[in-house]
C-alpha cells in the first residue's frame, strides 16, 4: 500500500458512515440530473485553458461559525479581464454531501472543515483548493486589526452594538459580529454584505485568525486575488414542495461565467465496500477534474472487490476513462440504459482502499 493511499484509508475510516438517500433526496437529485444529462457528456466538463484571461479562478471555501446561521461562501480570485467574485450559500439549501448523502446548509456548516470544503465544492461543481474557518471572536479581531471594514449594510438594524445601516458603513469588529447575530429574515443579505466588506480591502489572516484552514498563505493569496469582489446570484428552485436545491443549469452557467470553470459532468457514486467516507475521498479526487457527485449512496449489496466505472451511454466513455485515471483503479464499462441522473456511475470497490 502506498503512503498516500494509506493516509487516505486511515482518514476515511474516521469519517461517518455513508447515508442512504431518502425519497425527497432522490427527487432533488433527479431534478438536477435531468437538467444536465447530455449537456456535459463527452468531455463537456473539461476545465478551460489555464492561461491569460481564461485561467480559472483560484477558489476558497470560507466559513464563519458561532451563530445558528450557516455562514458559508465560495470566493474566487480574478484573472485577466474577469473580475473576482463570490457566492454565498442560501441558508435553506439542500445539497449532496459526497459520502453522506443529502444535507442542508446548516448540517454542512456543522461538519469538519475538510468535509465542509468538499460539500461546498460539490454544490458548485468546482474545486475549492483552499478553505478557511473563523469564529466570531477571531473575525472581530481580524476586522479590528484591519482598522475596520466598509460594509454595504442592506437595511436598518438595531443591534447589541448600536443602530447600523442602511448603506455603506465603516464597521468595527464588534459591529460586524452584532450585524451577523441579528435574528430576522435578512440573514443571507447581511452575510453577503459582510463578505463583500471583508473582500473590499482584504483583511490579512494568519494561523491565529483561523480555527481551521488549508494553510494561511494560500488563504491569504486567494483573498488578495479577490480584492473588490462582488456577490453573484445563487439560483435556487423548490422541489417536492419543500426542498430548496440549486436551479440547474442556471447555477453551473453562472459559476462558469464568473469563475471561468467548465460545466461539471454529473456522476453517481456508490459505496461498494461499506467503509465510511469513501464518497468524500472519491469526490476530492474527481472535483478538480471537472466532475460533480449528484448522488452519493451505498451499493446493494457490499462486497465489490474491484471498482466499476460505468459510462451511462457511449458518449460518456471518454469521461469514464478520465475518472478511472483520476482514481487510479477500476474498470470501465458501458451501460445501454441511461440513469436519468448522472452521466457516469462509479461503484467503489476494495481496490480503492488498498
Amino acid at each position: 500500500m502506498s503512503a498516500a493511499r494509506g493516509t487516505r484509508v486511515r482518514t476515511l475510516r474516521r469519517r461517518r458512515a455513508v447515508a442512504v438517500l431518502g425519497g425527497i433526496a432522490i427527487v432533488a437529485a433527479t431534478a438536477y440530473g435531468v437538467s444536465r444529462l447530455g449537456d456535459a457528456a463527452g468531455g463537456g466538463g473539461e476545465p478551460p485553458e489555464t492561461t491569460g484571461a481564461t485561467r480559472p479562478a483560484e477558489l476558497l471555501a470560507l466559513q464563519v461559525v458561532g451563530t445558528s446561521d450557516p455562514l458559508l461562501a465560495l470566493v474566487g480570485s480574478g484573472a485577466g479581464e474577469r473580475p473576482p467574485a463570490f457566492f454565498t450559500i442560501p441558508y435553506e439549501l439542500t445539497m449532496t454531501v459526497p459520502g453522506q448523502g443529502e444535507a442542508t446548509a446548516a448540517q454542512v456548516a456543522g461538519l469538519e472543515a475538510p468535509t465542509m470544503r468538499v460539500a461546498v465544492s460539490n454544490a458548485f461543481g468546482v474545486w475549492a483548493e483552499r478553505y478557511a474557518v473563523m469564529d466570531l471572536e477571531r473575525l472581530a479581531e481580524a476586522v479590528d486589526g484591519a482598522g475596520g471594514i466598509e460594509v454595504p449594510v442592506p437595511g436598518t438594524y438595531s443591534t447589541e452594538a448600536g443602530d447600523l445601516g442602511p448603506g455603506p458603513q465603516e464597521l468595527n469588529g464588534e459591529q460586524v459580529v452584532a450585524l451577523l447575530r441579528v435574528r430576522d429574515r435578512s440573514g443571507e443579505a447581511r452575510w453577503a454584505s459582510v463578505v463583500q466588506g471583508l473582500l473590499r480591502d482584504p483583511i490579512a489572516v494568519g494561523d491565529e485568525d483561523l480555527l481551521a484552514s488549508s494553510g494561511p498563505e494560500g488563504v491569504e493569496r486567494v483573498l488578495e486575488g479577490a480584492a473588490g469582489a462582488g456577490p453573484s446570484l445563487f439560483p435556487t428552485v423548490s422541489v417536492a414542495s419543500s426542498v430548496l436545491v440549486p436551479q440547474q443549469p442556471d447555477l453551473d452557467r453562472e459559476v462558469a461565467r464568473v469563475f471561468g470553470w467548465g460545466l461539471p459532468v454529473p456522476v453517481i457514486v456508490e459505496n461498494g465496500v461499506g467503509a465510511p467516507g469513501l464518497g468524500e475521498d472519491v469526490a476530492a479526487m474527481l472535483l478538480p477534474e471537472g466532475f460533480r457527485v449528484v448522488v452519493s449512496q451505498n451499493a446493494e449489496p457490499f462486497g465489490y472487490e474491484r471498482t466499476k466505472v460505468i459510462a451511462n451511454g457511449a458518449a460518456a466513455v471518454a469521461d469514464a476513462e478520465r475518472i478511472r485515471r483520476a482514481l487510479g483503479v477500476g474498470r470501465v464499462g458501458v451501460s445501454r440504459v441511461p440513469s436519468g441522473i448522472g452521466d457516469i456511475t462509479v461503484i467503489v470497490g476494495e481496490d480503492f482502499t488498498e
